[in-house]
């Protein structure tokens, strides 16, 4: 198969690279001065600059371009950190850290784990985090969307990967792994639109739908109402405590007469022991699934019936993620290049819609 321009440049500039024209911290010509070099345009330029940066060769940063990273010539030994930001209690968060763990101690790294729960005063957590850095840390995985903490590393000079972000929000992360949900949203909205459902409940603690996928909804006539899960993060939340407030909320909810006469058409809940909760709380209220509301679930533990009914849901699989991110890590820890994976997630039919 015939190359694109984009791929010959990038292999030149990664052979240059390799070579050591450039010194760590030094800045690759310009994109002009590259365009001028190779006779191409800038389209084919940006993006060969962008497969060095998904390599770690370089990092793009704002006002001054493609600067040569400060890669280790030997692989990376000693301490590594997962810190993952978001829900406490989260089941695929404690799977993730479980298995990432036995994956890197069985190749002979040090992993620490720490979870930060979500708060509006976080200078508290930022100095976990901080604690950590200086620790002796020789590289950190962050599961986590808040820019203050991955801040730290960046002062610190740890490298890092981020799980589940934007490369746009991150410039200095050595890679950002995404999970890709754009097909298993377009099968979620195309069955809502077969069977005419028009309003959704979206029950959650944090924002679960990126904006993007939000404004599908909207395109496809689909209103998104979010009905948000109250929690003190002050302490650690267990499965139990998940469906409590699963429970609570949706019984909040639907003790509005209103709501209860005009229920949505289907809820979408964060989390199957969420669901598993607020199913209960349906009942309470008069209502049937999927007769009366059908019901998602973000679900991470397979599909086992609930109350008779198989819950359909959007699953991200715990253990294949931390398979595909695992193997990445350890190639970038070994000193070796690769590219970022993506992860797509799936949306598996059930009884309940």
């Amino acid at each position: 198969m015939r190359k694109l321009e984009s791929e010959k440049i990038a292999e030149t500039l990664k052979g240059e690279l390799e070579a050591g024209r450039w010194k760590a911290g030094e800045r690759l010509p310009s994109v002009a001065e590259l365009r001028e070099r190779f006779g191409v345009g800038a389209f084919a330029v940006r993006s060969a600059v962008r497969k060095l940066r998904d390599e770690g060769l370089v990092t793009i940063k704002k006002h001054v371009g493609a600067v040569v990273s400060q890669k280790a010539a030997r692989p990376w030994k000693g301490r590594v950190a997962f810190v993952a930001v978001g829900t406490p209690g989260s089941y695929f968060m404690h799977k993730l850290a479980v298995l990432l763990g036995e994956r890197l101690r069985k190749c002979g790294y040090d992993l620490t784990t720490l979870f930060l729960g979500s708060q509006k005063d976080v200078s508290v957590h930022v100095d976990d985090v901080v604690r950590l850095a200086v620790n002796g840390l020789s590289f950190a995985v962050c599961y986590c969307s808040e820019r203050q903490f991955v801040e730290v590393f960046d002062r610190a000079h740890v490298p890092y990967v981020v799980l589940d972000g934007f490369a746009r929000d991150f410039p200095n992360a050595r890679a950002v792994v995404r999970v890709d949900a754009r097909k298993c949203y377009d099968k979620f909205i195309r069955i809502l639109c077969e069977r005419k459902l028009k309003n959704v409940l979206e029950v959650d603690f944090e924002r679960v739908m990126d904006r993007r996928f939000k404004s599908r909804f909207v395109d496809a006539g689909i209103s998104v109402r979010r009905l948000l899960c109250k929690w003190s993060y002050e302490s650690p939340m267990q499965l139990a405590d998940v469906r409590r407030v699963g429970y609570e909320a949706v019984k909040g909810f639907f003790a509005d007469e209103h709501h209860r006469a005009h229920p949505p058409d289907a809820i979408l809940f964060d989390d199957d022991y969420l669901a598993k909760g607020g199913i209960v709380a349906l009942l309470e209220a008069g209502l049937r699934v999927p007769n009366d509301v059908k019901v998602v679930t973000f679900c991470n533990r397979g599909n086992e019936p609930f109350l008779g009914v198989s819950l359909a849901r959007i699953e991200n699989d715990p253990v294949r993620y931390a398979d595909v991110v695992a193997e990445f890590i350890l190639k970038l820890l070994a000193g070796r290049s690769a590219k970022p994976p993506c992860v797509s997630s799936r949306f598996i039919p059930g009884e309940s819609l």
